[in-house]
């Protein structure tokens, strides 16, 4: 009697399903906002080296025109380059200018106690946003400074920008120097250093990275501030880059080919300084969140 050996069906294996984490979904929404942030950008130097009758063809043209310089010559004709060597000095001074007040108050406020000093220092915290939204002290600074006969000088605009940048680099340093222990100080202060010693030869080359942190926030604002650089000066010897820039925005329409020439012009600073700086900008705004 023979018996016959019954084989079982192998089982398939299971089917699996690609389910999208919730990573993958953040990293494509972040791609899409690199997206749509980068597109203007790169359509605007694009379209700033179309001719004439390259700039109204349809559909437009992306790879297929031949590049010109046009539009460049315009702009440096129209007196273009002085306007960013106007805005580099005013940005230069305006982060000098803060950099030598935020110092020392950025020490003063976490090595010193004196009256109201958490007062003070919640209200220049407070006083961070009035860096970004600026227009709202435009009538109470015009006023001001007319009062002084400031206006249409080459310090009014140096000097505004150095006091609304001032309480974010305040910020950022003190930051820093929180992490800095005070058994420094108290070495120094028993070798017989002076509190400004102490400033100079102690904290100053420990905060360094949040000192170029801090300049590069200042720099950029300054940079591309518009609102009080239209109304505190008048005169074409005096206009920055972002006044320039919409002057190429006429009654009958926009000159699109200058236009884009010159905003291409005016980014290029802040692309530099973010290609050569901005690992010392990161380490600067978070070394000061690790205490020593």
């Amino acid at each position: 009697m023979t018996s016959a050996t019954m084989s079982s069906p192998v089982a398939a294996a299971p089917v699996r399903r690609f389910v999208p984490s919730l990573g993958w979904l953040w990293s494509g929404l972040f791609g899409c906002l690199v997206i749509l942030n980068i597109a203007p950008l790169i359509w605007g130097i694009i379209t700033s080296f179309k001719g004439q009758a390259d700039l109204f063809r349809f559909p437009p043209t992306f790879v297929s025109f031949t590049p010109t310089l046009e539009n460049y010559e315009r702009v440096f004709l129209s007196g273009f380059g002085g306007n960013l060597g106007i805005s580099l000095v005013n940005a230069l001074v305006a982060v000098v200018l803060a950099l030598v007040l935020a110092l020392p108050a950025a020490y003063a406020f976490d090595r010193f106690n004196f009256p109201l000093r958490r007062v003070l220092f919640l209200a220049v915290v407070a006083s961070i946003p009035l860096s970004i939204g600026a227009a709202a002290l435009l009538i109470p600074n015009y006023v001001y400074f007319a009062s002084l006969g400031l206006t249409n000088t080459p310090i009014v605009l140096p000097m505004l920008y150095a006091a609304h940048q001032l309480p974010m680099a305040i910020w950022v340093i003190k930051g820093t120097i929180e992490g800095i222990p005070r058994e420094l100080d108290e070495a120094a202060t028993a070798d017989g250093c002076t509190t400004f010693q102490i400033l100079r030869h102690v904290i100053l080359p420990l905060v360094r990275p949040a000192l170029g942190a801090a300049a590069i926030l200042v720099f950029v604002g300054s940079w591309n501030e518009f609102v009080a650089s239209s109304v505190m000066v008048d005169s074409p010897a005096l206009r920055t880059v972002q006044p320039a820039i919409y002057s190429f925005i006429g009654f009958f329409g926009r000159e699109w080919g200058p236009l884009t020439a010159s905003a291409t012009l005016a980014i290029l600073p802040i692309l530099i300084i973010f290609a050569l700086f901005g690992r010392l900008m990161v380490s600067g705004l978070t070394k000061g969140s690790v205490k020593g």
